[in-house]
């Protein structure tokens, strides 16, 4: 169909009647609701502006131009989009030279608010800054209320024109000008359809390219608006049309040599050539730019080796990588360590891809990716290793340990012992925790400590682990006379970074970590140099407060104190550093189990319950968890939701006497009810008739 019977006008080159006609249709034209037309009328309007702007060459010769069914077809864009034509000149209405410059903020007349808004519009340096913008609508042409109304007349027709501003701009006059509030209700025909349009506008100006930055001051004006034209066509087709990577491509050949510093606009190209897995004209078209000398285009040569790696060029990918990290001058600021470590994992280096795999890990240790890419690191690294591996014994044991290979790990520490002796590292009793031989461990943790205390090391790090993993083997002797006399422990001792596996040293690079990440050996306090993994540093504090309450636990379970008071603020000790380990004990309900009596003896019910909650979402059938939650919740006068409960433990518990007093406790909460008021509980009978019989069997089973 031709396109002037689409915009339902005849042939003309005033571009004000083909954007009324556009902006008319349209609002009848969603392109949610009809995609289709909607694409139709857009070709038709942009068929019409280009004949608009072109000079006719036969007066003859009517400037139509009829739709090829084959540019009718879903998804295929105009080809005249395509050419190899420059964009068009800047509009006519726009004066590129003034002989004298206006002064912004003393603008009285329309005249020269027309002058004042061509001069900071073709001003290359200025037309982005907002604050020039402000000084414009700061003069006092604004402030005269006669007019007001031409005022906007005024700016909309510029407006509507010339549209080429930054989004911060265009915030800007649409909150002063009322665009958006106002003036697409104004009762002027003309001024609503296009105050619609600008409006339509401004709303798209997310989906566009970023304001051009960087600008070079030697270019003309007419240089920046071609430039600035061919940024809108690749916007319009990016966010109406369906591009294909080579179209695209196409388009950017047109970019003028003084604009290869649009970053904006070739991150914008390049992102959506990442959304239609074009890696390879990714790759081309940002390996055309030149080197850069600082990090001002860091995500650019990020997306180019993030191309390079999809395409499996791991050592081009490797090489920009490296470069961006040199540039940076930050590690821990980049992202691109695990891609660095990827990289070397695939050109199968595996000392520097666990090096630096392992080093990212401290701080997205959630990354299920990296944990996958750090376990076949690892494997291969301890391959390596083991070309010489007496001399490598420690490493290879701990790599295999991190890789949940306790029994290897176990078999390396028994093959070389004395190596693990003289480095006091006593992995070999985290691997037989880790298989739950756990007399062996223990053993193995207690030789370690002795061998501490003898060198006056402070064992703390290595009681943490003993506690976490052999509590049960705990005995009087070694609380009372070891552990409180000896080593003293205290939440003041407790470690804020770290501890290399196994041992009770801090956790610091390596000379050859160091030398592979680029590292100093120590931080700009002139300490040693270590993992900044602040995503394990909770944990850490959690495992020592849960150590810490498991030491008062055990010592109000062991020691026989007349002195009940003292017991009480044991226990109490205990629970304050259980509720500081809370979080840890959500993802650990074992955790919970030894501290539910505990929290229930110093009547912390709420606690209690808390505790109770968590154990039984990993262990449903533990009849003590329901009792005392049972029992937590009748002290605090919940009797209506302790009564289904206390029912559970009695079932769980079965024909037991601690069933019988679960019965016991509902049937004194249902009377509760009817003390405080309330309706008898329905199952009343049933509850008391079940205790009866339960009472029966277990006195049965006595005799």
């Amino acid at each position: 169909m031709n396109h002037w019977k689409i915009l339902g006008i005849e042939a003309t080159t005033d571009k004000r009647l083909i954007k009324l006609a556009y902006t008319e249709i349209l609002k009848k034209t969603s392109p949610t609701e009809f995609p289709e037309e909607f694409k139709d009328l857009r070709k038709a309007y942009e068929l019409a502006i280009k004949e608009a702007k072109r000079p006719a060459k036969n007066e003859d010769t009517a400037p139509n131009q009829v739709f090829e069914d084959e540019h009718e077809k879903k998804g295929v864009v105009d080809e005249s989009f395509f050419d190899e034509e420059e964009p068009s000149p800047a509009p006519t209405e726009v004066e590129i030279v003034k002989p004298q410059p206006i002064e912004l903020n003393c603008v009285r007349s329309i005249s020269e608010l027309q002058a004042a808004l061509n001069e900071l519009y073709c001003n290359v340096l200025s037309r982005s800054d907002v604050e020039q913008w402000k000084l414009l609508f700061s003069s006092p042409l604004f402030w005269d209320v006669d007019q007001s109304q031409q005022v906007s007349f005024t700016l909309i027709d510029f407006f509507s024109e010339n549209y080429f501003l930054s989004a911060t701009v265009f915030k800007f006059l649409d909150e002063s000008m009322k665009i958006s509030s106002e003036l697409v209700t104004n009762k002027n025909n003309h001024y609503r359809e296009l105050a619609i349009a600008l409006h339509h506008y401004i709303q798209s100006l997310p989906l566009r390219i970023d304001a051009l930055s960087n600008i070079d001051h030697n270019i003309s004006f007419e240089q920046l608006q071609q430039h600035l034209q061919l940024r809108n066509l690749i916007e319009e087709q990016c966010i109406y049309s369906k591009l294909t990577a080579e179209q695209l491509i196409t388009l950017m050949q047109r970019i003028n040599l003084v604009f290869y510093n649009d970053e904006s606009l070739y991150l914008y190209v390049a992102n959506y050539l990442w959304t239609l897995g074009a890696y390879t004209e990714i790759s081309k078209l940002l390996a055309s730019l030149p080197e850069p000398t600082d990090a001002s285009i860091d995500q650019l040569r990020d997306l180019q080796a993030h191309a390079e790696f999809k395409l499996k060029n791991y050592d081009i990918a490797l090489t920009i990588y490296l470069a961006q990290r040199e540039l940076m001058k930050s590690f821990y600021a980049m992202n691109m360590t695990k891609e660095i470590g990827l990289c070397y994992l695939h050109l199968k280096n595996y000392e520097k891809a666990y090096t630096y795999l392992n080093s990212y890990f401290y701080t997205s240790p959630e990354d299920i990716d990296l944990r996958s890419a750090l376990i076949i690191a690892r494997r291969y690294y301890i391959k390596d290793l083991k070309k010489n591996e007496e001399s490598n014994a420690l490493k290879i044991a701990t790599l295999q340990f991190e890789n949940g290979r306790y029994k290897d790990a176990l078999i390396t520490t028994q093959t070389y012992p004395l190596i693990f002796h003289a480095d006091c590292n006593y992995l070999q009793a985290l691997c037989l925790a880790k298989l739950e031989r756990l007399d062996e461990a223990f053993d193995v943790f207690i030789a370690f400590m002795n061998l501490h205390l003898q060198k006056q090391i402070d064992p703390w790090p290595l009681l943490v682990d003993l506690f976490i993993y052999c509590p049960d083997s705990i005995d009087f002797n070694l609380i009372m006379e070891t552990i409180a006399k000896k080593i003293q422990p205290s939440p003041n001792k407790f470690y804020k970074t770290p501890r290399v596996l196994g041992s009770v040293q801090e956790n610091i690079y390596s000379q050859l970590e160091l030398k592979t990440l680029d590292l100093p050996a120590t931080d700009h306090d002139g300490k040693p140099n270590k993992p900044k993994g602040y995503a394990l540093y909770a944990d850490l504090d959690y495992k020592q407060q849960y150590a810490w309450a498991m030491l008062h636990a055990l010592m109000a379970k062991l020691a026989n104190f007349e002195d009940k008071a003292i017991v009480k603020q044991i226990k109490q000790a205990a629970i304050y550093a259980i509720k500081q380990a809370m979080p840890k004990i959500t993802h650990q309900p074992s955790w919970s189990l030894k501290f539910l009596h505990i929290a229930f003896d110093i009547d912390d019910f709420d606690t209690c319950i808390k505790l109770a909650n968590i154990t039984m979402s990993e262990f449903s059938n533990l009849p003590q968890t329901y009792y005392y939650k049972g029992r937590s919740l009748a002290a605090l006068d919940q009797y209506d939701a302790a009564i289904p409960i206390l029912i559970l433990a009695a079932d769980k518990y079965g024909h037991q006497r601690l069933g019988i007093y679960s019965l016991e406790f509902a049937v004194e909460c249902c009377e509760k009810l009817v003390e405080h008021g309330q309706p008898m509980h329905p199952n009343y009978n049933e509850i008391c008739l079940k205790l009866q019989t339960t009472k029966e069997i277990v006195d049965a089973q006595s005799k």
